[in-house]
């Protein structure tokens, strides 16, 4: 599947979704290492895990987008954004 694909199947989704990490990937921009950094870690977004995959439910990437995600108007204000680290 392309990105724009992915995004648009996010984005269609309903709110209480189950959708695999490839398309939350997408649509949030993090990367795929990225969410199986966190899942050892932590401190990322919640999932549920069924059989051998991690699926995301769309609300919860909303939620955690929102808050872990701060609105700047300059660079130099990005230190205040930590993504979840």
């Amino acid at each position: 599947m392309t990105m724009i694909r992915l995004q648009r199947e996010f984005i269609e989704a309903n709110n209480q979704a189950l959708l695999c990490t490839k398309i939350v990937s997408a649509y949030t921009g993090l990367s795929i290492s990225w969410f199986h950094c966190k899942a050892v870690s932590g401190g990322g977004i919640p999932y549920t895990k069924i059989g051998h995959k991690r699926m995301y439910c769309k609300q919860d990437v909303l939620d955690w987008l929102e808050a872990n995600t701060k609105k700047v108007t300059s660079t130099s204000q990005y230190r205040g954004v930590n993504y979840g680290k």
